[in-house]
């Protein structure tokens, strides 16, 4: 296996090579900086990289692998490269804002905990716009995140550089926060997994935890991976009153998707649009193509009006312009000439946002779940493109309009089919690749399940990738 199949090797292949000592933590972890030094240049997905600090750290879980007392951890000697947006004490943490260019850490969060305590090895800080405001991934403070499929796409945001050295071969796992899509969109961008867990599975800090849209989430290259970061993710945590006192810990091998047999019988809902919305043609058709696959895998699966229209991205903004939005009017207030100016467009539009929209928000979302959840638990699964169009430029502004199917739409919350899915929360999401696009990008759908029902989410996209195996060969990666 030459250097280049290491870094995309997937974890569960990556943990059984080192039990069998057929591959070192350092091996691999050296193909990643490799990797990661020949292609940084041109993606700029790390802000922040400990490469010294995870050597040693390998080393380390070379020896554990070299003894025979069976004490191995779940991640052992696996990367994973953490967004910039949490907490590692003694480490920097920046948010993508120049105002927090020095910021150093004094405490871990719970999600870096546990991946450290589960023997992963914290390489890099993946990057992400300011504040993780925005649907594309750019800051003063970092530069331009570009997306390893084609450089002149974003990323999207704002978990954008976590997406980015996924599909670039520079981390075998990653993670990312979800409040509005930053999970989802990113990984349909990239042509990778990334879960949207429900709200209170997985721990957050303060004033955060209590934001029924917002979720910390793993992203990898296959579901079976994902499932892994999620089950060390996962859980109850003393610092977090929200997280839900029952785990759920998902396989991370699906047998009966290897024959086919892992929908068979299922009854699955998809939509082509949420709404009024516009999408591309060939998110259309790439949808539906995993619906027509999915009829061949023994699932019955029909198409759904859901009645929703253009209030449930109003909706969705003016729940996010109080909590979030106000969040950033303070930071604008103090040091507005230090911010990006996506960040201000934000800052502004939450100054204007009256108390009355906030509480029409959550008449919006009580009623999004009237027609979602009576047809949800009719269903085992829903399934929607989880972006309306894969053409959004890197460096987009979120005022600037574009065209979608010769229609123009907004450049901020109508390109994105994601948010509906934070604001009925407890839902769990799963985003998973559908194909490529037109222009060489990826496309990717959601895979949506009944609340608190993870392993439906993740049965159903371990059988899609049975049948059509992602990122597994040269053909199937990005030229970088």
């Amino acid at each position: 296996m030459n250097d280049l199949d290491l870094c995309y090797l997937p974890a569960l292949d990556a943990l059984d090579a080192f039990r069998s000592r057929r591959l070192s933590p350092v091996e691999l972890l050296k193909a990643q900086i490799a990797r990661a030094e020949q292609v940084e240049g041109e993606i700029n997905a790390f802000t922040d990289r400990y490469f010294d600090e995870a050597l040693a750290a390998a080393k380390l879980a070379e020896a554990r692998y070299m003894r025979e007392d069976g004490r191995l951890r779940k991640l052992e000697g696996l990367t994973v490269a953490v967004k910039d947006e949490v907490n590692i004490a003694g480490k920097r943490t920046t948010n993508g804002s120049l105002t927090l260019k020095d910021n150093i850490a004094r405490d871990t969060h719970p999600i870096v905990e546990r991946l450290i305590k589960a023997g992963a090895i914290i390489h890099a800080r993946t990057a992400t716009p300011e504040f993780s405001s925005a649907y594309v991934t750019y800051s003063r403070l970092h530069g331009v995140t570009r997306n390893p499929w084609n450089r002149a796409i974003t990323t999207a945001g704002s978990s954008g550089g976590t997406g980015a050295s996924l599909a670039a071969g520079t981390t075998t796992l990653a993670t990312g926060s979800d409040i509005g899509g930053s999970i989802r969109a990113p990984a349909a961008m990239c042509g990778v997994v990334g879960f949207k867990p429900p709200y209170g599975r997985n721990p957050e800090v303060a004033p955060w935890n209590l934001d029924m849209f917002g979720h910390q989430g793993p992203l990898a290259r296959h579901v079976g991976d994902c499932a892994l970061l999620q089950n060390v993710m996962s859980g109850h945590h003393p610092r977090d009153i929200a997280t839900l006192r029952q785990k759920v810990t998902l396989p991370t091998v699906f047998p009966e998707g290897k024959t086919g047999s892992g929908v068979k019988g299922w009854r699955i809902a998809y939509a082509t649009h949420l709404g009024d919305g516009v999408v591309a043609p060939d998110m259309k058709a790439n949808l539906l193509a995993i619906v027509a696959l999915l009829r061949e895998l023994g699932a019955t699966v029909e198409e759904v009006d859901l009645g929703w229209g253009h209030e449930i991205s109003l909706a969705a903004q003016n729940y996010l312009d109080h909590l979030f939005g106000h969040w950033l009017v303070e930071i604008a207030d103090k040091q507005g000439d230090l911010l990006c100016d996506y960040t201000l467009y934000y800052a502004d539009r939450a100054r204007r946002a009256g108390i009355e929209k906030f509480t029409d928000a959550l008449r919006v979302m009580g009623k999004a779940y009237d027609s979602f959840g009576p047809m949800i638990e009719r269903h085992h699964a829903f399934l929607c493109p989880t972006l309306a169009t894969n053409a959004v430029r890197a460096d987009q502004k979120p005022w600037e309009k574009m065209t979608v199917d010769g229609h123009e739409i907004d450049a901020d919350y109508d390109w994105a089919m994601t948010h509906p899915f934070n604001m009925l929360g407890r839902l769990p999401v799963l985003a998973v690749p559908s194909g490529i696009g037109a222009n060489g990008v990826p496309t990717g759908i959601q895979i949506v399940a009944r609340s608190y029902d993870d392993r439906r989410v993740f049965q159903l996209a371990a059988a899609l990738e049975a049948a059509r195996p992602w990122m597994d060969s040269p053909a199937r990666r990005p030229r970088l």
